[in-house]
This record gives C-alpha cells, sequence and structure tokens, in this order.
C-alpha cells in the first residue's frame, strides 16, 4: 500500500472515530445540551427583535426583557390554553367510546368477514390433511410450572409524591434554566460572539464570523417565517374544527401550530387527535370527512403555495437531508430532537459551506446542484440517458439566450467529450452516441432558433411595409462566412453552431464536413468566395491542429479575414495567437459570442458595399436561409 493510500485510509479512520465521539457525547450529555441548545436557538430567533428595539432607544437589557417577557409569555398562554382545553376535553372521553367503538365496528366488518373465510379454508386444508402414525415411544407426562407472582409492596406516601410530581419539577426546571440562558445569551451576545470566534476560529476570524452571521441569519429567519406559517396554519384548523363542531377547536389549533415544527409529518400527526374525536361525536361520516379534508386542504395549500412563496431558498436544505436529520435526533434526543432538527441541520450546512474541510456537509445536505449544467449534461450523456440531457438544455434555454446555452453548456460538453476520447477514457461506441446525441440537440436547437429568426423577419417586413432595405439579397449576392474544422467531429459539431448564430438575411453560412482535406478546404474557400474564414477547434489539441490549417489558408488567401475559434479555452489567448503565428488580419476567440460578434464587425463594411452594388437585385423575400452543410 503507497503511502497516499495510507494516510486516506488513515483520515477516513480519524473521521469515523471523530464521529462516532461527537454522537456519543451528543447522546450522554443530552440533559445539558437540549436545554443549551434550545436556548442558542431562541437566542438566533429574538436576536433581531432586541436589536430592533435597541434602535430605539430602549438600552440591552430593558430591550431583552421586553421580549423574552412577551415571547415566554405567549409560548405560556398558549401551554396554558392547551392545558385548560385539555381538561376540559379529559372527562368527556369515555362519552365517544361508544361511537368511536361503533365505527371501528363498522369498518372492520368487511375484514372480519374476510378473515372468518381465509380461516374456514385453512381448517379445512388442515382437516384434508391425514393424521400422522402414533408411535410404539412411551408418553412421558410433562410436569407443569407453577405460577409465580410478584407482588409489589404498596408505595411509600414520598414515592407516590415523586412520581406525580417528579416529571413536572424537570420540565419546569429545564424551562426555567432555558429561559435564564436566553436571557444570558441575549445580554452578553456580543461578548459571547467575540469569546466564540477567539476559541473556534483561532487564526480564521473573517470566516468564523462569516459562518455565525450566515447561521444566525437563516435560523432566525427560517423560525420566526416557519412560526407565522405555522399559526396561519393553526388558526384556519381551529375555525375550521369550531364550525364542524369538533370540540375543544382552540387545543387541536394550538397542536397544529406547535406539531407542525415537525417536517413533513406534523401535520399528519395533529391531525388524528381531531379526526378520532370527530368519529367520536357523530353518528355519520359527515364531521370525520369534512375534518380530513380540511387538514389535507390547507397542508397543501400551506406546503405547496405558502412556504415556496415565503422560503424560496432561504434554508438551502434539501427534502432528504431533513428527513435524514430528522431521525437522526430523534434518535439521539427523542422529541425534543425532532422539533430542533431542520435549525441544528441549517447550522451544519452553513458550517459546510464556509469551512473547506467540511465541505462535504454542504454536499450531503444542501439543495442546490453539486454539478454545474455543463457537467450533468455530459454525465447523463456519459449515462446514456439523452432525453435528460436534453431536457436540460432546453429548461436552459427557456432563460438565457442560444449563445449563451451553447458556450457555457453544450461547448464544455463537447470540449470535455473529446478530451476524455484522446485520453482514452471513453470507448469507441460511447463517444458516438456522445456526438450524435449533441448533434441532435443542435439541430432542434437550430429549428427553434431559425423558426424564431422567421418570425422575426416577417415582423419587421410587415413593419417596414416592402422596403427594399427589409428584403433579402439573392444568394449570389449573400456574404459569406466558411465555417473549418480544425483536426475531428468535435471542431464539426461547434461549426455548426455557430453557424445558426450567423445564419442571417445577409449571410449565408457553409460548414465544412471534417472528412475533407486541407488542401479541399482552401478550393472550397476559393469556390464559395469565402468572405470570412472561421477555423473552429476544440480541446485537448485545438492550438495545433488550427496552426496546421491557419497556416495553409493563409498562404494562398492573404487577404481573406480569418477568424480562430479556439473553444473553451481557458489560457491566455495572446499566447495562443502567437502560438499560431496570427498576423494582423486574424482574430482568436474562445467563445461563440466574441466569434458572432468579431464576424460581424468583419462583415459589417462588406455588407454595406454588397447593398450598394446590388441593390437593383434585391428581392422581396424575408425568410432566413438554413446552414449550409458540405
Amino acid at each position: 500500500m503507497s503511502n497516499s493510500d495510507h494516510f486516506a485510509k488513515s483520515s477516513w479512520m480519524l473521521t469515523l472515530a471523530s464521529l462516532a465521539g461527537v454522537m456519543t457525547v451528543l447522546y450522554l450529555a443530552k440533559g445539558v445540551l437540549i436545554p443549551l441548545t434550545l436556548a442558542v436557538l431562541l437566542s438566533f430567533l429574538l436576536a433581531p427583535v432586541c436589536g430592533w428595539l435597541e434602535r430605539q432607544k430602549l438600552g440591552r437589557i430593558p430591550s431583552v426583557l421586553v421580549a423574552a417577557v412577551l415571547t415566554f409569555t405567549l409560548l405560556g398562554t398558549g401551554g396554558w390554553a392547551a392545558a385548560v382545553q385539555m381538561i376540559d376535553l379529559a372527562p368527556r372521553i369515555p362519552e365517544y367510546q361508544k361511537n368511536i367503538q361503533t365505527k371501528l365496528q363498522a369498518v372492520n366488518d368487511y375484514f372480519s368477514a374476510a378473515l372468518s373465510k381465509i380461516r374456514k379454508t385453512a381448517g379445512d386444508v388442515g382437516e384434508s390433511v391425514p393424521p400422522s402414525e402414533p408411535t410404539d415411544e412411551p408418553q412421558v407426562r410433562e410436569e407443569r410450572p407453577q405460577p409465580v407472582r410478584v407482588v409489589l409492596a404498596p408505595p411509600s406516601p414520598l414515592q407516590v409524591i415523586g412520581g406525580t410530581f417528579g416529571s413536572m419539577f424537570v420540565v419546569m426546571g429545564s424551562t426555567g434554566i432555558v429561559i435564564v440562558l436566553v436571557v444570558f445569551f441575549l445580554i452578553r451576545r456580543e461578548d459571547l460572539r467575540d469569546r466564540f470566534i477567539r476559541l473556534i476560529g483561532g487564526g480564521h476570524v473573517t470566516v468564523t464570523t462569516q459562518t455565525l452571521e450566515d447561521a444566525a441569519t437563516r435560523v432566525s429567519r427560517f423560525l420566526l417565517t416557519q412560526l407565522l406559517i405555522n399559526i396561519t396554519f393553526g388558526l384556519p384548523i381551529a375555525i375550521g374544527l369550531y364550525f364542524i363542531g369538533v370540540p375543544n377547536a382552540v387545543l387541536w389549533g394550538i397542536l397544529a401550530t406547535a406539531l407542525r415544527f415537525i417536517p413533513y409529518i406534523g401535520a399528519w400527526s395533529a391531525a388524528a387527535a381531531p379526526l378520532g374525536l370527530s368519529m367520536a361525536i357523530s353518528t355519520s361520516w359527515v364531521a370525520p370527512l369534512l375534518t380530513f379534508g380540511l387538514f389535507v386542504a390547507l397542508e397543501l395549500f400551506v406546503g405547496n403555495v405558502v412556504e415556496p412563496w415565503v422560503f424560496g431558498k432561504n434554508t438551502g436544505v434539501s427534502s432528504a437531508a431533513i428527513l435524514v436529520a430528522a431521525v437522526f435526533w430523534t434518535w439521539l434526543w427523542g422529541p425534543i430532537g425532532l422539533l430542533v432538527a431542520t435549525p441544528l441541520t441549517v447550522c451544519l450546512l452553513v458550517i459546510g459551506k464556509h469551512v473547506p474541510q467540511l465541505s462535504f456537509l454542504d454536499t450531503l445536505l444542501g439543495n442546490e446542484p453539486v454539478f454545474e449544467l455543463k457537467t450533468r449534461v455530459y454525465q447523463r450523456l456519459l449515462a446514456g440517458d439523452q432525453e435528460e440531457a436534453a431536457e436540460l438544455v432546453l429548461n436552459d434555454l427557456e432563460h438565457r439566450p442560444l449563445v449563451d446555452v451553447y458556450d457555457t453548456v453544450l461547448v464544455p460538453a463537447l470540449a470535455l467529450a473529446e478530451t476524455q476520447w484522446h485520453r482514452g477514457g471513453l470507448d469507441e461506441g460511447r463517444h458516438k452516441f456522445i456526438f450524435q446525441s449533441l448533434r441532435e440537440s443542435i439541430e432542434e436547437l437550430g429549428e427553434r432558433h431559425q423558426a424564431m429568426q422567421t418570425k422575426e423577419a416577417a415582423a419587421e417586413t410587415t413593419k417596414a411595409d416592402g422596403h427594399p432595405s427589409r428584403a433579402r439579397l439573392t444568394d449570389s449576392s449573400r456574404l459569406c462566412v466558411l465555417c473549418l474544422p480544425a483536426h475531428d467531429e468535435a471542431d464539426e459539431v461547434a461549426g455548426m453552431m455557430l453557424a445558426q448564430l450567423l445564419e442571417t438575411r445577409e449571410c449565408r453560412v457553409h460548414v465544412v464536413s471534417v472528412a475533407a482535406f486541407v488542401s479541399e478546404m482552401s478550393d472550397l474557400v476559393e469556390q464559395h468566395k469565402a468572405n470570412v474564414v472561421c477555423i473552429s477547434a476544440t480541446p485537448p489539441a485545438a492550438v495545433m491542429h488550427a496552426r496546421h490549417v491557419y497556416k495553409r489558408l493563409r498562404v494562398r488567401f492573404p487577404d481573406v479575414p480569418l477568424v480562430v475559434g479556439l473553444w473553451d479555452a481557458q489560457g491566455d489567448l495572446t499566447k495562443a495567437q502567437e502560438r499560431i503565428g496570427c498576423g494582423a488580419a486574424a482574430h482568436v476567440v474562445s467563445t461563440l459570442a466574441a466569434a458572432q460578434h468579431q464576424i460581424g464587425l468583419l462583415i459589417q463594411p462588406l455588407l454595406l458595399r454588397s447593398e450598394k452594388q446590388s441593390f437593383s437585385t434585391i428581392l422581396q423575400g424575408n425568410e432566413p436561409c438554413a446552414a449550409h452543410h458540405l
């Protein structure tokens, strides 16, 4: 095993051991960490409120006290209202037992009949099986063990009091600790922030500060926005259940508001109790169906309309990461972990965005694509999924012009495929499939582009009302641009893209096949009387191949303007121009947009001269012509 492999293995083992140690600490110290985590999250939530109050000249301590008193008063009022509603509901639960049993019996009648038939069939099959032959072995009579009953001593008064009020004392004590910590964190938040940066950040003050600010902003925005959304969900639930006739509608509204902090399953958990209660109070199925429909309609509306509109991409956490985080934190910390799962996941995501060593957290938890669009398109073509690759390109075309899609998506994907082919990373069959798929995608995009040009040309001609300057020139009077591939099929495909962008009413574009020799290309330049020649070259040996074609053309046609396209070139074009040996009559570009612009500058004076010379031969056509492929 090499030293690098041994080091990588040791790093992974150290990482796994660190993760195991962290999870052990989180589980064993949850009695301390849970109140601390709740206090930190509430501090994130209340920090903007305290800041606003301080800007109103209220002072630090009064601002913190006002925010804390209002917040915990609202939470306490909600808890007290829920407790009152539960106390009011508890004595009436036995009254609803009969209705619930009747409805459940009606629901289970069909299943009971089906199970009876299955048992009867199984009994008939059992009777048809012949009995086993008796054996001559003596039967040993088994002695049954005597049952043992454990009788517990009656609990002492102290045990009764401890069992009754122990849980209440624990909850009240934890709540008091959280309140004290929140007030303390808010009063000393700048000092605590500086100490945390000094302790954790060390020499990385900038990164640590950005991480803290980003985490605090995202978490506070998420908690406040989620609270408002949950209130808009719980309030209609309470009102709807009141009009349906479900008792204690206020309790179920508060429960729906609280439980909806639990991702995905919170709203449906809140629907279970009122749904069962609606079955108990009604002799028909109207109330249960209305209750179920109320929860479904509100959850669909809030989840698919309100939350995407309000949240957008503020948290940046993927749905799968939220689900996994909910399971993980529930396993560690129980129900409290389920409530704080999303805010803690947001904090981990922010750390992964700002700390390079933990960037895997951003990859695992984030909802942004992990690959650029050009890499995603190439990866889909590499996997043989032509449909998804074409869909990605078409979706991108809806937001950007065709030339940008070509320059940032298809040309880089083309260059990547060609580079891998020359390095031996692609077999011949996969290489042909990728290029064939790219050709078909380019043809489809070209048809769309041509249809758009035809529509625009028709509109311009109608607006011009037949003016000669808006008409199309004849083929003999139109300028000619020739696209020559430097060496490979990728150069020809890139030339196809450029031809689609250059083809206009005044300019015809020809793409020469890669099968033609350089001498044949030279003859085509003379045959078509090309006004501008573009040499198309893609990596990995773009400069060398372009130089060979350029030298041959420059010797034979010293006055023809030449444009050398080194597509997706990342280096200095000046050095590439020196290597090619280009003079003042040649131009080196790296994008189709630059080539389109440069060729437009070259043909503009030629176009004006051509229009003056052939004004008498202008026809009244206005449809753009498709690119020719030789």
